[in-house]
């Protein structure tokens, strides 16, 4: 009878020390997967830290400054010059337009055309819409 009560005892011992063995390589594998999650979020800090200072760094320089005043403010530095760059028909047309100081010809206005200059904006609306005159 004892050596079953031992043998009994001896598998159990030996189920806890199994359980125990589980238990450590659970805890173990837990830890070191939050290990790996910290210095993977560590080094995506890092590059988006560094990605910051390089923008930081990039709007400090002179250049940058100088783009934006251009761009916003309409600025230009002492020594530029803007040429706009236009087709000859453009040039020809506003330059020989002030110069032989032709105006434009108004063309009569149709009997609809009157009609739609005299209306308000709603009464347009509903002309256009349903073909009704609601003046």
């Amino acid at each position: 009878m004892k050596k079953e009560y031992i043998f009994v005892v001896l598998i159990l011992i030996m189920l806890y020390m199994v359980y125990l063995v589980l238990s450590y390589k659970y805890t173990e594998y837990k830890i070191n997967s939050n290990i790996q999650y910290l210095s993977d979020l560590k080094q995506e800090f890092s590059e988006k830290i560094q990605e910051a200072e390089d923008i930081i760094e990039y709007t400090n320089t002179k250049a940058y400054k100088n783009k934006i005043l251009k761009q916003h403010q309409s600025k230009k530095n002492k020594w530029e010059q803007v040429v706009n760059l236009i087709s000859e028909k453009k040039y020809e047309k506003y330059t020989r337009n002030q110069e032989i100081g032709i105006t434009r010809i108004e063309a009569p206005l149709t009997s609809e055309q009157t009609l739609i200059s005299t209306m308000t904006i709603y009464q347009r609306w509903n002309y256009f819409l349903f073909g009704t005159d609601t003046r």
